[in-house]
């Protein structure tokens, strides 16, 4: 992770310390430090405040934390945000999000062209163990709208035929299975699916898993959050 000496520069130049900026944001002033040594990330639930305070919109403020210096997303602002849909489960239920839950929308990743076709989620049980933590930003993208690659690693949301989501991982076993699976080091055991690559009209019939058309997005950004859902 990127020190952020350009953020001590830019708070400074607006005229904020760093103990204003830590209660602005409810955390100790230590962790504010953390942020600009490269120790720890910006939270999804700061990301607002932060940018607000820096003058800068929120998806340049992502880009600039990748980057590590001060990075203007061409034509940002005013781009339209991503709707929050719900809380992903391992079982495949979709909750929604509790009245008090402390926002509906997020920015648009840095790296999507446009805001079309994208959705967020909360990871709201452990189900995909490290590769998605509880309580973590889920952005997907459409594959009709973004290229979402089909290769072992990727992760999707797909639809089941009762109507269930689920987030899984494609990965292909030692004996040349594809498969879509939760983390192998998940706290709560979750189904597995065999897992067509070929379009739907070339899948034998006798496949009995999911396929292509059954993805609704490919992950496309994945946001650790401290906060964990209700």
């Amino acid at each position: 992770m990127p020190t952020q000496d350009w953020m001590r520069a830019a708070l400074k130049e607006k005229g904020h310390k760093l103990k204003d900026v830590a209660a602005a944001l409810n955390v100790p002033p230590p962790r504010i430090t953390d942020i600009l040594t490269g120790k720890r990330g910006v939270q999804s639930d700061e990301v607002e405040r932060l940018a607000d305070m820096i003058g800068i919109s929120p998806r340049s403020l992502l880009r600039s934390l990748e980057d590590g210096k001060l990075t203007i997303v061409p034509g940002d602002e005013g781009a339209p945000r991503v709707p929050v849909v719900g809380q992903l489960t391992g079982d495949g239920t979709l909750t929604p999000l509790p009245e008090d839950f402390p926002f509906t929308t997020v920015a648009p990743p840095p790296d999507a062209e446009t805001s079309e076709g994208l959705s967020c989620y909360i990871m709201g049980d452990t189900s995909m163990g490290s590769l998605v933590a509880q309580g973590s930003l889920v952005i997907t993208a459409d594959p009709k709208v973004h290229y979402a690659p089909i290769v072992p690693g990727a992760l999707f949301v797909l639809k089941l035929s009762d109507g269930r989501q689920v987030l899984r991982q494609y990965v292909k076993t030692a004996g040349g299975q594809d498969m879509l699976r939760a983390a192998s080091d998940a706290d709560e055991p979750s189904e597995s699916f065999p897992f067509s690559i070929l379009p739907d009209a070339l899948s034998p019939k006798a496949h009995k898993g999911l396929g292509v058309g059954d993805i609704v997005g490919g992950v496309m950004w994945v946001h650790t959050r401290l906060i964990k859902p209700h």
